[in-house]
């Protein structure tokens, strides 16, 4: 049999299932999911709040205009107090740290990896392009593979939290490396910064937070 037709359009033909499949899959949730919040939990309504939660509602990130928080604080918000300190974290660790942009979204995507947070990893795989994160270097934590072929200092980020969340502990030889290349309070703040994006993902794996349609979910890993 003979196929014809150009090549372009081939690949707009198997772009347009590609797509089709990630959606027909993505409708497919389980049953004990909310239909919006795509988890076991609804968005919280900042209208169902007292006045003290309401003043916190607004100073959280992905409060929205019509009154419903999503984003990476949506479920750690049933306590609003948690909520907040975990935001106050986060401004703590990731503006107020002491690690270049590239490290700081390297370490971002090693986190969001360990603990499949879809949601963090869909936004800082842009930001990590930005800060000049390598597409190959990416997938090498998108799919767990071999650190071989990665510099020092790249392959220093993703060895120390790999050991940190998977092994349960730093070995000696990636914690001097950490404290060569970024100093003391630089190894503390990879370790802040990790935790804090784990802390979301944690909440997302206990409600099976789905990526919102349209968007990728990080792939299974041996």
């Amino acid at each position: 049999m003979t196929l014809s037709g150009s090549p372009k359009c081939w690949a707009a033909v198997l772009i347009t299932a590609t797509a089709s499949f990630i959606a027909y899959a993505q409708s497919k949730l389980p049953a004990d999911l909310d239909a919006q919040s795509r988890a076991r939990l609804p968005y919280l309504k900042k209208s169902d709040m007292d006045a003290k939660g309401q003043k916190i509602f607004d100073t959280l990130p992905g409060a929205g205009k019509d009154g419903i928080l999503r984003g990476p604080l949506a479920f750690a918000a049933y306590n609003l107090a948690v909520a907040q300190v975990l935001h106050d974290l986060h401004d703590a660790a990731v503006p107020g740290g002491t690690l270049d942009p590239h490290t700081r979204e390297l370490a971002i995507l090693v986190a969001c990896r360990e603990t499949n947070y879809n949601l963090e990893w869909n936004a800082h795989e842009a930001s990590g392009l930005k800060a000049g994160l390598d597409a190959k270097l990416i997938d090498v934590v998108r799919y767990n593979r071999s650190l071989s072929g990665l510099n020092e200092k790249d392959g220093t980020v993703v060895r120390f939290g790999r050991q940190m969340f998977h092994d349960k502990r730093v070995d000696s030889a990636t914690f001097a490396k950490a404290v060569e290349f970024w100093g003391k309070r630089g190894a503390m703040d990879m370790v802040a910064v990790m935790a804090t994006y784990a802390v979301s993902g944690y909440f997302a794996i206990a409600v099976d937070e789905h990526s919102s349609e349209g968007k990728a979910e990080l792939p299974p890993v041996k």
